[in-house]
């Protein structure tokens, strides 16, 4: 089916679901980054994934929504005849850390490095990843069987959505800003309450 996908919450979906839910963070665009990386427009990504999206059932279903939404049809009027780039899907802390590589292949200089390089490789140029962005992390929220909706396959329990985090977080300041007030007061109060004795000496050199 096709891929959509929405902001907010980020939804990626197939039509007619399933649909994911995801609270998108640390997002650097190209720009940002300044990488030295390249690649050609409506060049076709290799999407790489690790392990994980293939032993963890909701990253299963995950790992197929994005080759549905971020692979390139074959034979698509825009899509390039070449693969250039890498999109990289890798999964810890709970997270996905998603990053963007240019393929980059460079012909050795002089006939001894390219001997070499050939005896070490099986080529004679050398293959390497540089990172061009952007790059984020998406943190799963819910799984929907239908589009944006319907019965729940997979909830993230550890996730805390951040309005609520930013409330407790205010509540928490608010109830320090309260504590520290309190124990003014008391001091103030106490050292109201302390008297000072009189000095029996203090009229001597009047």
């Amino acid at each position: 089916g096709e891929g959509a996908a929405t902001a907010g919450g980020k939804h990626l979906m197939i039509t007619g679901g399933p649909s994911v839910k995801f609270h998108i963070t640390n997002i650097h665009t190209m720009d940002e980054l300044k990488m030295t990386g390249n690649c050609m427009k409506g060049s076709r990504p290799v999407l790489s994934f690790d392990k994980s999206f293939d032993h963890i059932d909701h990253l299963k279903l995950i790992k197929h929504l994005f080759i549905d939404v971020f692979g390139t049809p074959r034979g698509h009027p825009k899509s390039k005849p070449f693969v250039d780039r890498v999109m990289a899907f890798y999964y810890a802390d709970g997270k996905i850390w998603v990053r963007n590589y240019q393929i980059l292949e460079e012909a050795a200089a002089t006939a001894k490095e390219a001997h070499s390089q050939k005896k070490m490789t099986g080529h004679s140029h050398s293959t390497s990843l540089i990172e061009i962005g952007p790059r984020f992390v998406l943190n799963p929220i819910r799984i929907f069987r239908g589009s944006f909706g319907g019965q729940t396959l997979y909830v993230n329990n550890e996730f805390v959505n951040p309005n609520v985090a930013r409330a407790m977080e205010k509540k928490t300041q608010g109830e320090k800003y309260v504590r520290r007030k309190g124990a003014q007061k008391k001091r103030k109060l106490k050292d109201e309450s302390i008297v000072v004795p009189l000095d029996p000496l203090a009229d001597v050199f009047k």
